[in-house]
């Protein structure tokens, strides 16, 4: 149990150093990169700037945590093999994988750690990374309606609306056309304005005009009304512009703007690859760890040392490629969304346990 928590100690140790070195070194390049003329195009104050680079850290300790487990997982080995403390481990009756233990171990940590970071915190800071940037920054409009928001569709009925005041809480020129199974007018329903009542989750229209539809689609009546409460599925806080990018998002309210989508018609095939990668990403730190299992089955002397860490590191690349690859092909519908999100994870963890049991046989 000692050794295990020795091995498991050299490599947090490793992960730390890769996460604060690739943070100082996202951070740097992307100040100069933006100090040439993003900087100098809005002249942000100090506060800001650090404000700015606050909110993403953890979403670049996120990206960052694969990379570091990678890196801890094959330095750890190495060392130890190049001390040759492998050697008196495995004389001492530990075979490789209780040796390899700890990186799973580590591994299978960083992933449930990614998992935190990428459903509670990242999407709150990101929240607060796009206000500070579109906002404190580039002085937007802080109330922006969304893209699309304007219409809605709940099964037989269809919402429009012209503007959106976020002080007074109205809806302006609003228009609710509800039609039958064959899409002939059923009834519209036009309004001035509606008031968001909180209380009741209702609208309060005022100044309405309701046009009545026989079957066959011709006009029945017209009837004027000075205001009438009704329920419809807009909400004013999803008014907003959402500012973030899909992958920003939690687990929740992907699956939420997937039901939206579905039920307006649109075309959600981003947001379900999306939505099956926030549970397969974070077990890329448990898949890449199991790299250096590799190292524990030979001594220094007996393995091709460089050899076999540029292998590694090729295998930690492939993850990466096949990642992306899998994306796209999923946006593009040419995959399932699932198969999209977790390919790399089975190519990967395919290829790394086929290198541990070449090791294994060579050795």
């Amino acid at each position: 149990m000692i050794l295990f928590f020795y091995i498991l100690k050299e490599y947090l140790k490793y992960v730390v150093g890769t996460v604060v070195l690739t943070l100082f070194l996202f951070t740097l390049f992307d100040f100069i990169h933006k100090s040439t003329k993003y900087f100098v195009e809005y002249d942000p104050e100090t506060s800001s700037i650090i404000l700015y680079y606050l909110y993403q850290t953890p979403a670049q300790i996120l990206q960052a945590l694969p990379i570091a487990a990678l890196m801890a997982s094959v330095i750890a080995m190495v060392l130890l093999s190049r001390t040759n403390e492998i050697t008196a481990m495995r004389a001492a009756g530990m075979g490789p994988l209780k040796i390899g233990a700890p990186l799973a171990a580590g591994g299978l940590l960083l992933s449930f750690l990614a998992l935190f970071l990428g459903e509670i915190v990242v999407p709150k800071m990101s929240q607060k990374k796009h206000y500070v940037q579109d906002v404190l920054i580039e002085g937007n409009d802080e109330e922006e309606i969304a893209q699309g928001a304007r219409w809605v569709r709940d099964k037989q009925t269809l919402i429009n609306f012209k503007s959106y005041d976020a002080v007074t809480r109205k809806l302006e020129s609003i228009k609710i056309v509800e039609v039958r199974p064959n899409f002939r007018p059923k009834q519209t329903l036009e309004a001035e304005s509606a008031e968001y009542v909180p209380a009741d989750n209702k609208w309060r229209l005022e100044n309405i005009k309701v046009t009545y539809f026989q079957r066959d689609g011709t006009l029945d009546r017209i009837e004027h009304r000075s205001d009438h409460s009704i329920a419809i599925p807009v909400e004013p806080k999803k008014l907003r512009k959402e500012r973030r990018d899909s992958n920003e998002l939690s687990i929740i309210e992907l699956k939420e703007m997937v039901r939206r989508g579905d039920a307006s018609g649109s075309d959600t095939t981003d947001f379900k690859v999306d939505y099956h990668l926030k549970f397969a990403y974070p077990f890329a730190a448990f898949v890449v760890s199991l790299i250096g299992l590799k190292f524990g089955y030979r001594s220094e002397r007996a393995t091709e040392t460089a050899k076999g860490v540029l292998f590694a590191f090729m295998i930690g690349i492939g993850y990466w490629f096949f990642l992306n690859a899998g994306r796209a092909l999923g946006q593009r519908g040419s995959i399932h969304p699932f198969v999209a999100a977790w390919m790399a994870n089975v190519v990967v963890l395919g290829l790394t346990l086929w290198d541990s049991w070449r090791a294994r046989i060579s050795a």
